[in-house]
């Protein structure tokens, strides 16, 4: 085994010096104009850093959806990467560049050598709470990924209040009456971009797969929910995060709901009008207009009505998904209930008159058993919610590809195979970690193949590869286990009632939005 694992890698390692002997003829022409990029260390394939794809959101532009970026005239640099959208909290990776509400831009690694090559196109949404994060961050660089045949981008798209905040005057103002969901429409203006220009950089316009981690794959899904995807991506791959986020059976917002909230933190700072607020300093908006709880909302634009009933309904996008999450998400986001009076009574409000059901599954016979109670129902309603995905993806007619990550990354074992956990993998960032065994290196290659294969013909199996199973609707061993062994599951986790259970739950779940 250890012998071909080196194999492996030194067939890798092969694949990046032929990479190396050629790169994408430069400057590039996009519909704004040109750009310059710069070549990478490893590989020597084109990277283009901090490229506009809306106009800088200041001004007389602050809370509103994403404008055209301007044209400009000669070469334009695209060899440093962008200011990060304005946030607070903890952005992973080091050297961040600095904050600002000048951040609408993208990066993209193409191993192209033409721009005839049409590669298979990865764009990649960060997580982070809708609060924090970049697509600059060194958690996500795409060189090793992108080696393996497909051009990748990573974007940055408001974050907090910046990105999220409704009030009523915004939606008077806004063409389509609603308010609240720029940092989603970002992202769109982002993928409209990237279908536009891609091929310029060897990308195929026609076989672009969005993908996102935590709140990121909560971007994506409620992309595939929305009406204004249409047309825009074939494939969509969900990581620890769907359509209600990673907080389990919960309905959205509504726009009027937001409305309310933004208007009292509007009150609260002073302003008299929104037009005043956009007269306030970048720093004072931050400080004072609270980005807790930023997260997106039913505006009846970008999402119609709550994504649960688009999806339950099948009017949906038609896209290919591949959806999975870790064996130990919970840990990542603290103790969670520690007390199990507690417990009983967030079962008793979230599942209603599923709540003994629940509490069988889960029991609070003590605190301590409580809170490991806690623990796995987060872990496996989540679990639950990436298989949902795929069950309704199924049910448009694509292809659904389910995984369930349980490696243990080298110095991570009191947290296990946690949130985030997959992510130095799925990115083939064999050389970031001085810590990895063979059997990680391996795992890398693995799966960062895995996701390249499904964004170019929506399966991710090919040679030499294991076996990827096709789910079985909700039956054991349509799952693949990415752990130190790379297999179809042979053990059900979450096991069929606790599946049950949840789907009983979302059927309360859509009920409940019915009678809204």
């Amino acid at each position: 085994m250890r012998q071909s694992i080196h194999v492996l890698f030194f067939s890798f390692q092969l694949v990046l010096s032929q990479a190396a002997l050629a790169a994408l003829p430069q400057p590039v022409a996009t519909v704004h104009g040109q750009l310059q990029g710069t070549a990478t260390e490893m590989t020597g394939m084109a990277l283009f850093r901090g490229v506009p794809y809306a106009a800088a959101p200041v001004g007389a532009n602050r809370w509103r959806e994403p404008q055209a970026v301007s044209a400009w005239a000669g070469v334009r640099q695209a060899t440093e990467f962008a200011a990060r959208c304005v946030q607070g909290g903890f952005a992973p990776g080091a050297e961040q560049p600095l904050t600002s509400e000048d951040c609408l831009y993208l990066n993209i690694w193409t191993p192209a050598d033409t721009a005839a090559a049409a590669l298979p196109v990865l764009i990649w949404i960060h997580g982070g709470g809708f609060f924090t994060g970049s697509g600059s961050a060194d958690i996500y660089d795409g060189e090793a990924l992108a080696s393996k045949g497909a051009v990748v981008i990573t974007l940055n798209y408001r974050l907090g209040s910046f990105g999220f905040l409704a009030h009523p005057e915004l939606s008077a103002e806004s063409p389509n009456h609603s308010s609240g969901n720029y940092g989603m429409l970002d992202v769109l203006a982002a993928v409209k971009w990237v279908k536009e220009n891609i091929a310029a950089f060897g990308g195929d316009p026609d076989r672009i797969t969005l993908m996102g981690e935590s709140a990121g794959g909560n971007v994506v899904a409620n992309l595939v929910a929305s009406p204004l995807s249409t047309g825009l991506f074939q494939r969509a791959i969900l990581q620890s995060g769907a359509w209600m986020g990673w907080g389990g059976i919960t309905r959205q917002p509504t726009l009027a709901e937001r409305e309310v909230i933004g208007a009292g933190l509007v009150s609260a700072y002073g302003a008299a009008s929104i037009a005043e607020l956009r007269q306030a300093s970048t720093q004072a908006v931050f400080e004072n207009i609270p980005a807790a709880g930023s997260t997106m909302n039913v505006d009846g634009y970008l999402l119609p009505r709550d994504s649960s009933l688009i999806f339950a309904e099948g009017t949906q996008q038609p896209v290919d998904v591949l959806a999975g999450s870790n064996r130990d998400e919970g840990v990542f986001f603290g103790p969670g209930i520690q007390e199990a009076d507690a417990f009983r009574t967030y079962a008793r409000n979230k599942f209603a008159t599923l709540s003994e059901r629940f509490l069988e599954l889960y029991p609070a016979t003590s605190d301590a058993v409580a809170n490991a109670s806690y623990l796995s129902a987060y872990t496996n309603e989540l679990a639950w919610q990436l298989r949902k995905m795929g069950t309704f993806q199924s049910g448009r007619g694509r292809a659904a590809w389910l995984y369930f990550f349980t490696h243990v990354p080298p110095g991570q074992e009191a947290r296990g195979a946690t949130h985030v956990a997959e992510l130095p993998y799925m990115f083939n960032h064999a050389d970031q970690n001085p810590n990895w065994t063979d059997l990680d290196r391996q795992l890398a290659d693995q799966m960062s193949s895995y996701w390249v294969n499904f964004a170019a013909t929506g399966n991710p199996n090919a040679a030499g590869l294991p076996a990827w199973p096709e789910p079985k609707d909700n039956a054991p061993g349509g799952v693949l286990v990415l752990g130190d062994e790379v297999t179809a599951e042979t053990l059900q986790v979450p096991g069929a009632n606790v599946l049950e259970l949840f789907d009983a739950a979302f059927q309360q779940h859509l009920q409940t939005l019915g009678g809204r």
